[in-house]
This record gives structure tokens, C-alpha cells and sequence, in this order.
């Protein structure tokens, strides 16, 4: 029995039986009975932790260095493959394992720093500190990094075609344009992520190349000198924005790239000159002298095509100014002075294109459900409503307190054509506001000519309005008291007449859903968007004319 246990307690200890507990890393030294199926095995050795009462500091460096949580305590069998070893055992020149997919392998410095709390942005953090002297120059076409240090590729073109030369049996050397990186050559397949393998093509795709360390990542982030901080996540968003029109009408809510690219080229004409506003003091009309070509104002710190972005992105997303902060790389007193400036010029050129279509337009566009029933409808109009912050006056509570949507709101008057295009939009009132009110003040009667028909829900109480301008009201019919009791009714006539009304109402519901699809519109806004709430409304609004018809034929 003794020499059994002897036996046993011997084979225990034999490097068959140890594997390496680096994360990532499946070194095994059962594996080198197989050499045939694992032959990078050959050579590999293990090397046991530092003993935690002879050398409890260096046992500290290398549990710091292989990042395993924090807690972890090495086992029995668990060792140090050589493979993370500078000189593939520790020597006194080099005792710790430095050799990591986070430092791309020994071409980076290590990470000294304690177990805890340990994530990608303390990781970043330490690289920026202890790379300062070590710069390669690295190329970013391939790839872009976001802040927390995670990869998107991006399109490759023929100049991210990386080309590999292997100079001799120790070294692979990558050399394209300024990349001068030299790779550790370790010929074995389970640590494929970690070195230049020949199995590989004479030419790889950055498209494909994911594995890619923290190091690596953050030199390509301070790499090109032609992106400042920020720009790095700003190109990849504007690249993913604009890339496809399904990604055009997520993100802005427009059809397509054409139209995307179409209406900038409308606003860019005079957008050079656009002075950021910044309140009353910052009108300065001497500054706008003809032939000056310089913008009045603060120094631009993005392209006109990204304020443009900017712009639209807020008014479909309804995003949070610290989030676009972020995104475009600027601060937040600048995300509201680009926003408060092109709402108001985007205002200025697209307000006048909501028209009012004169009668014969109408009929020409009209869908076969009106011409059938109501040939002579010009107009469909409601009330919209959109929530806000609850004021702090007292007044100012009760007069924008909705009783409809038991909240503060703003309301407005909105009007579109029988095929569901946008006609007029009136500006914002106070929730407590009555539909007639809006109606008789908001210039809508002034656009109504002798002969038209004007659609409505059973709330616009407007008749006597209308008849003064020889018009005709269309709305369901009011129910009756009954002959036979003390309830309400519709006589059959009338319930199809309520029927076809609805059938035919319904689409300036469909309009506004689609408006309230700009989420600036559909969220609470916020007070400090008040004196903009109406150009915000109306640039909506174009915004929804342009896309495909409503109402199909």
C-alpha cells in the first residue's frame, strides 16, 4: 500500500499533469503524448507559482499579470506555460510572464496593477499611461474603436490589404504604408489569436482580422493625427448612418441616402455663413457684411454635413445632449448652439414648401376612397398634442394642463390632403386650449375658399365659422335622443354616414403617428425646447411630406 501511495504522489508531480491556468490559454502537458495533434506542444514547459510565504511579492506580479479574478488561488496543478515567458522561462532579467493578447504578445508594455476592479476602461487607461514613449504608427482603415475599447470593422478597400513577408523562423515582419510591426512567431494552432501563422494567405483582410488587443486598440485610436478625440466613434457613426437606406430612415427618418444627401445640398448653399445663436446678445448684424466669407461667430468645430446630421438625429431620436456629446465629440454648450441654429434655418427654408394646394391639385391626387364619397374634401385637420416638462408658475400649469391627456401639453392645429401630405400646421398652444379656439386664431379659416369641404371629428364645433365662408363642415353625425326611451341613437342613414366619415378621418390619425415617429415629438420635451417647439413641428412635418404617400390610390 505504501509504495502504491508513493507511486501515485509521484506521477502526480509529473509535467504531464500540470496545464497552464492563463486565461485563453489551453496549454496542456497531457497534450505532449499527442505531439502529432498539438506539435506547437513541443518544447513547452511549466513553470510553478512564486511560493506565497518565500516570495509573497512575486506571486503578486504574476497573479496581477494574468488577470484572473480576484479571488483565484493557484491549484496543485496549475502553472505558467513558457509560452507567456519572454525567455520562455522566468530568468532574473525578465521574471514575470508578460506575454498576453492584451499587449499583442510582448510588443506592447505590461501591466503592472492589482486584481480589483479591473475592466477594458481601467486597461485603456494604464496603456495611455505607459505607452507614452512607445508610438508605433498603426492604421485605422480597417477598423474602428469605440470608447470601451470593443472593434467594428468597417468596408475594407485595396489599401487595408495588409501583406505579410516572413523574415526568418523567430519573426514575421508586417509591413504596409507606415505599419512596421514585427509579430512573435510561435508555430502552434491553439494560440492561433496570438501570432502569424503560416497556414495563413500571403495577403489578409483587415475586414476579418476581430482579435484584436486592447494595445492594438488603443493605438489606433491616437494613431492619426488627422482625427482629434472623439472622432474616431463620430466617422464610424456617420459611416453606419449613411450607409444604406434602411440605416438613413433608422437614424434620421428620411427614405433614402439621395434625399438624405439632397435636402443637405439645398441648406448647404447658405449654411457657411450661419452664426450660431446663442441668445439676443448674439445677433450682431455688422458682422454680416457682403463678401465676407469667414462665419461670424465661434470657429466650426465639425464638418456642415455633421451639424446637419446632428440636427436630424435629435429631432428622430429625441437623444439626451451628452449622448450626441459623445457621439460627435464636442461639449454640450455646443450640441445646443448647432441644434437652436439649424432648427431655425431648416425652419426658415422648409416652412414655406408645406403648402396649401389649391382645389385643383386636390382632385388631380385625390385616392378613389374621397371620390367616391367626399370628392370635394380639402382639408382633413385635428388636434395634436405633445407632452412637456410641468411648468413651475402656477398659470403656466393651468393654462397647458390637458384634461384630454391628463398632462401638460402643448397643441396644435394640423391639416393634411387627401392623400395624407401635410397642409398646414398651426403653432403650439397651451394644452388647456379648446379645438375652436385654435381653429378661429391659428389663420386656418383664412386659407378655407367658398365651396370647400373641411373633414373633422365631432369636437370641432366650427360650423358657423365655415358657413361664414360659404364652406361645409364633414363630421359624423351627433346621436339623438330615442323616440322609445331615454337613451341615444343613430338612425341606420347616419350610421353610414359615421362609418365612411371614420373610414376616411382615420388617415390624419395616420399622419400624426407618423409625425410623432420624431421622437422629439412623441417623448416629454423639455421647457428649454420651447421657444423652438414650432420650427421643431414644422421641420417634423416636411420631413413626413417627403416620404411615400400616405394614402395609396
Amino acid at each position: 500500500m505504501g509504495k502504491e501511495r508513493t507511486q501515485t504522489k509521484k506521477s502526480a508531480d509529473e509535467p504531464s499533469s500540470y496545464w497552464c491556468s492563463v486565461p485563453g490559454c489551453t496549454a496542456d502537458g497531457r497534450k505532449k503524448a499527442i505531439l502529432a495533434a498539438y506539435p506547437w506542444m513541443k518544447g513547452v514547459t511549466f513553470h510553478a507559482y512564486p511560493g506565497p510565504h518565500r516570495n509573497p511579492s512575486l506571486r503578486r506580479r504574476w497573479l496581477n499579470q494574468i488577470f484572473r479574478e480576484e479571488k483565484y488561488d493557484p491549484g496543485r496543478h496549475h502553472r505558467v506555460c513558457s509560452l507567456h515567458f519572454v525567455d520562455g522561462c522566468p530568468l532574473e532579467q525578465h521574471p514575470v510572464p508578460t506575454l498576453f493578447p492584451r499587449n499583442n504578445f510582448g510588443e506592447g508594455p505590461p501591466l503592472n496593477r492589482s486584481r480589483k476592479s479591473i475592466d477594458k476602461r481601467e486597461i485603456l487607461k494604464d496603456l495611455n499611461n505607459n505607452t507614452a514613449d512607445w508610438q508605433p504608427q498603426v492604421s485605422t482603415m480597417g477598423v474602428t474603436v469605440l470608447h470601451d475599447g470593443s472593434v467594428i470593422p468597417l468596408p475594407v478597400h485595396s489599401e487595408c490589404i495588409v501583406s505579410t513577408t516572413i523574415v526568418n523562423e523567430e519573426n514575421a515582419e508586417v509591413k504596409h504604408g507606415k505599419i512596421a510591426t514585427k509579430i512573435k512567431q510561435k508555430l502552434h494552432t491553439d494560440h492561433e489569436y496570438s501570432t502569424a501563422h503560416r497556414k495563413y494567405p500571403e495577403y489578409s483582410n483587415a475586414e476579418v482580422q476581430t482579435d484584436l488587443s486592447v494595445h492594438d486598440i488603443n493605438i489606433m485610436e491616437t494613431e492619426s493625427a488627422s482625427y482629434s478625440k472623439g472622432n474616431v466613434l463620430r466617422e464610424m457613426f456617420v459611416h453606419k448612418a449613411t450607409s444604406s437606406d434602411a440605416s438613413v430612415r433608422r437614424y434620421f427618418g428620411l427614405p433614402s441616402i439621395s434625399i438624405l444627401f439632397g435636402l443637405f445640398s439645398i441648406l448647404e448653399n447658405a449654411c457657411k455663413k450661419l452664426k450660431y445663436w446663442s441668445g439676443k446678445d448674439s445677433i450682431d448684424e455688422k458682422r454680416y457684411e457682403e463678401g465676407n466669407a469667414r462665419k461670424p461667430g465661434p470657429e466650426r468645430k465639425l464638418t456642415m454635413f455633421h451639424e446637419y446630421l446632428l440636427t436630424l438625429l435629435r429631432i428622430r431620436q429625441d437623444l439626451n445632449i451628452g449622448i450626441l456629446k459623445d457621439i460627435f465629440g464636442i461639449s454640450e454648450s455646443r450640441v445646443s448652439q448647432i441644434f437652436n441654429t439649424w432648427i431655425n434655418y431648416m425652419y426658415r427654408v422648409f416652412a414655406p414648401q408645406i403648402k396649401w394646394p389649391s382645389m385643383q391639385k386636390i382632385r388631380k391626387f385625390m385616392p378613389r376612397s374621397f371620390k367616391a364619397s367626399f370628392p370635394n374634401t380639402r382639408v382633413i385637420i385635428d388636434c395634436t398634442e405633445v407632452f412637456i416638462q410641468k411648468p413651475r408658475s402656477p398659470t403656466a400649469q393651468s393654462q397647458t394642463y390637458s384634461n384630454y391627456k391628463n398632462h401638460n401639453t402643448f397643441k396644435a392645429l394640423v391639416g393634411i390632403t387627401p392623400s395624407g401630405a401635410f397642409s398646414f400646421i398651426s403653432e403650439f398652444w397651451g394644452g388647456n386650449v379648446s379645438d375652436r379656439f385654435i381653429t378661429a386664431n391659428s389663420g386656418f379659416l383664412d386659407k378655407i375658399s367658398p365651396g370647400d369641404e373641411v373633414m373633422a371629428d365631432r369636437g370641432f364645433v366650427i360650423r358657423d365659422y365655415l358657413l361664414e365662408r360659404r364652406a361645409k363642415l364633414v363630421i359624423p353625425p351627433f346621436t339623438q335622443k330615442c323616440a322609445w326611451g331615454k337613451g341615444k341613437t343613430l338612425s341606420p342613414t347616419q350610421i353610414r354616414q359615421t362609418r365612411q366619415i371614420a373610414r376616411l378621418r382615420i388617415h390624419v390619425e395616420r399622419a400624426i403617428q407618423r409625425l410623432k415617429t420624431y421622437r422629439i415629438l412623441s417623448g416629454i420635451m423639455p421647457l428649454t425646447l420651447k421657444p423652438i417647439a414650432d420650427q421643431i413641428l414644422v421641420v417634423a412635418a416636411f420631413l413626413c411630406n417627403i416620404d411615400s404617400p400616405l394614402v395609396k390610390k
